[in-house]
């Protein structure tokens, strides 16, 4: 399990940087293209903010699974057990999941009325099926934590 939860990482950080170095790149060539030959390059911003939320709804892959994101730490003073912390991974896998299965009947829905986007023209479902794919792998990793504690990595090191 530990070996798939890092392969899976390291996919996931490597697609995040390739989706923020396309925005960049998009951006960069844009703005020069409009200062240098007076021509914006057509769909490049539209296509540099799906670069972005592709990458920043990564992120949020990439911060559960480093244990890096934001959590209700109270409820570990209000319920010191040894298990609240396995509660909350459960907690967590069961709301992502239930986030995981709105996000598919959203994209679904977008498939259905071929919601395209303004500007370039492309089916919004090829970026908006990051989202139910985040929610799910979030839910993985907190059910992976729930019954394997030891892969969880420390919330209290710096990254």
């Amino acid at each position: 399990m530990q070996r798939f939860l890092s392969l899976l990482l390291r996919t996931e950080a490597a697609m995040a940087v390739t989706a923020y170095s396309v925005t960049v790149g998009l951006l960069v060539a844009d703005v020069i293209s409009r200062e240098v030959f007076s021509q914006a390059i057509w769909g490049a911003q539209k296509l540099a903010v799906f670069g972005a939320i592709i990458a920043g709804i990564l992120g949020l892959t990439i911060a559960v699974a480093e244990n890096a994101h934001l959590q209700a730490s109270f409820a570990s003073k209000m319920l010191p057990f040894r298990w609240a912390g396995r509660l909350g991974d459960l907690v967590s896998a069961c709301l992502f999941a239930i986030m995981g299965y709105y996000a598919m009947i959203f994209v679904g829905e977008t498939i259905h009325f071929d919601d395209r986007a303004e500007v370039i023209n492309i089916p919004l479902w090829w970026v908006q099926i990051v989202f139910p794919y985040a929610f799910f792998a979030a839910a993985l990793r907190h059910l992976a934590f729930a019954f394997y504690p030891a892969l969880k990595p420390d919330s209290s090191t710096e990254h």
